[in-house]
């Protein structure tokens, strides 16, 4: 069997219209927040690790996704910090990660494994790790 992915074209998927976003990050209008912006989320933005695991944990809606601009919070040792947190708080919520640390985008098949993307990522990776974080969301229709 072979698998062949088209990057020169980004659709919209149905699946990540609306997205509730908690990105993390000490850049607010950085590259990061940008692209979420670009796909159509909506973005809960802090610059703080208490203050982002408190409002997921806290959140009565629930978000769809958590995005953490690592280098600004200790890297990939502050990830595991903020997702250990999330996890012993019972959160259960898809993870997304941007470090300069991380050589190569990932894309795991776990449904409760972070996608982990480089720092200078391309916008076509970015896009296909967004794509695989939410790709068991369901898409919500309201009448």
């Amino acid at each position: 069997m072979q698998t062949f992915i088209q990057t020169n074209r980004q659709p919209v998927q149905p699946h990540t219209l609306g997205v509730r976003v908690m990105l993390l990050t000490d850049q607010a209008e950085g590259l990061t927040a940008r692209r979420l912006a670009q796909f159509g989320s909506v973005i809960d933005t802090v610059d703080d690790l208490e203050d982002a695991v408190t409002a997921i944990l806290d959140d009565p809606l629930g978000y769809d996704l958590f995005v953490m601009d690592c280098d600004g919070f200790g890297g990939i040792a502050g990830a595991e910090q903020a997702i250990s947190t999330l996890i012993a708080g019972d959160a259960k919520m898809r993870v997304m990660l941007v470090s300069r640390e991380f050589d190569v985008p990932a894309y795991p098949l776990g449904r409760r494994t972070a996608v982990c993307l480089p720092d200078d990522v391309s916008e076509a990776s970015f896009r296909i790790g967004f794509d695989h974080v939410l790709r068991d969301r369901a898409a919500m229709v309201m009448n």
